[in-house]
């Protein structure tokens, strides 16, 4: 199977840039992993304008909602919208199989033990991610303030999803790809990010144990969130990263690919 990956195309911060946003081939499947916009009123049309098949996650800054709903109702939102049945569905903690392809999904936060103490990545990702200024989450019937505890919660959740999941496909001779927003491996980390140590731990999680010893048969890996595209290895597993990030801000980083066509 051949698929366009693509990531952080934030087409709300990149308004004046919308006529990068057009793709010829429309018909081939597209994997997004996250980040399309802060707004499902924004993200629907422009997806369905410029896509017939489209597989995509909503990555952190669905939190960045006008109407600053709590995370999970805006993942029901995005699952109502979008359902799996549909040619463009939206994943979290869920999977889609088409032809011999698994794809599992998952904003798949980060379990902030990258570099320092959990507890000070912790302490770093609150003080200076908008995440937590502007997210809102359910707790216990009440609308409170994000916080990089319910992240972890949320993290150890997805984890708990991709391992059940991937446990129930592997050997059936599927291809099993995870699609996730946040990084997977110290290597996510490239260019100029390397030195904002104190919030990197809030971009990328060190998996790579994890992966090779409980999803060695990942066939790929597509995760987005660090505006710099990348593709690296986890033992045997091929992991790419492909955003398109703040087209005005991120002048540094390595340019995306448009039209990144992969095939498995």
């Amino acid at each position: 199977m051949k698929f366009r990956v693509l990531s952080d195309l934030h087409i709300d911060v990149n308004r004046y840039h919308t006529d990068l946003f057009n793709w010829k081939n429309k018909d081939i499947l597209t994997v997004i992993a996250g980040d399309v916009s802060g707004s499902i009123q924004l993200t629907a049309p422009f997806l369905r304008k410029r896509f017939k098949n489209v597989i995509f996650i909503g990555g952190n800054h669905i939190v960045y909602n006008d109407d600053y709903k709590p995370l999970q109702q805006l993942h029901q939102d995005y699952r109502t919208e979008f359902p799996l049945a549909s040619t463009i569905s939206y994943l979290e903690n869920e999977k889609k199989e088409i032809d011999d392809v698994v794809f599992i999904g998952a904003t798949l936060w980060t379990d902030y033990t990258y570099y320092n103490s959990r507890a000070e990545n912790m302490m770093y990702a609150a003080i200076a991610m908008n995440d937590f200024r502007f997210g809102r989450f359910e707790e216990n019937g009440a609308d409170v303030q994000l916080q990089p505890q319910h992240c972890l919660d949320m993290f150890n959740e997805s984890l708990s999803f991709i391992k059940t999941t991937y446990d129930k496909f592997v050997g059936t001779g599927k291809k099993i790809v995870l699609v996730v927003h946040h990084g997977v491996s110290p290597k996510a980390i490239t260019g100029r990010y390397i030195q904002n140590t104190k919030i990197n731990a809030a971009y990328t999680s060190d998996l790579e144990d994890y992966i090779t010893r409980e999803l060695p048969c990942l066939a790929l890996i597509v995760h987005g969130h660090v505006h710099t595209r990348v593709q690296y290895q986890i033992g045997s597993i091929p992991v790419v990263c492909n955003p398109c990030g703040y087209i005005d801000y991120d002048e540094e980083a390595p340019a995306w690919r448009k039209n990144l066509i992969v095939e498995i």
